[in-house]
């Protein structure tokens, strides 16, 4: 009987971390200093250089964008980025655009003279210029805690807060989990992305900082591709 008087307490307070850790949207300050170090508070541009290395491979492919970015606020109060993505090289794929707007995307192929819509799924699947600087993660995610970790990155240790993200309800074009570690000024230093099976197939670390438009903000993104949706 003393036994278990005494595990009793145990139990319940097991249940109640457990409970606490599974509690939705406890971090909302971080994540809003996530979107506001992430995306500026208006209309922006930008010039997008990607370097792609494929396993096992000894050379790169460098691939140069300019984005176009509107910021508006949407009748519900959700922000959203409508963005343009124009794709400059190689030459053969200048001049192909990816245009969001709200949750919608299209692509355009100067080649087809036409632009047709993007399913959700291969948005959400594919590492698109737009999705690392555009996703609003206040508005567009519910987040749960997942632990403290530190992250080594740009020379040095981090420590970091662990968020899951998972789109809310109605919520289109994202990755059905996104495990990001946070640092306590809002900057992001380390991302996973998850298929709806909980696989990972896409990796992101942050190495470099510096400051634009007014705020320190990433610039130099790693990111490894593992396999699509």
């Amino acid at each position: 009987m003393i036994l278990m008087k005494s595990l009793v307490p145990i139990f319940v307070l097991l249940w109640a971390l457990t409970a606490s850790a599974q509690t939705p949207n406890t971090h909302v300050p971080l994540v809003q200093k996530l979107d506001a170090m992430r995306v500026p508070p208006e209309d922006f541009t930008a010039r997008v250089t990607v370097q792609k290395t494929k396993a096992g491979a000894s050379t790169s492919e460098t691939a140069t964008f300019r984005q176009y970015s509107h910021r508006r606020v949407e009748a519900n109060g959700r922000v959203v980025l409508d963005t343009l993505v124009v794709c400059d090289e190689p030459a053969r794929d200048a001049g192909k655009m990816i245009l969001f707007v709200g949750d919608a995307c299209w692509f355009f192929d100067p080649r087809a003279k036409r632009a047709s819509r993007m399913p959700a799924q291969q948005v959400a699947s594919q590492a698109l210029v737009a999705d690392l600087m555009n996703w609003r993660f206040a508005d567009d995610f519910d987040h749960t805690f997942a632990g403290r970790e530190a992250v080594t990155a740009a020379g040095a240790a981090h420590p970091c807060t662990v968020l899951d993200f998972t789109p809310k309800p109605g919520v289109k074009n994202r990755s059905p989990l996104v495990r990001c570690w946070i640092d306590d000024a809002g900057h992001p230093w380390k991302a996973e992305h998850y298929t709806a099976s909980r696989r990972v197939f896409r990796q992101v670390l942050f190495t470099r900082y510096e400051t634009v438009r007014g705020a320190r903000r990433a610039t130099r993104p790693h990111i490894d591709n593992h396999r699509e949706i």
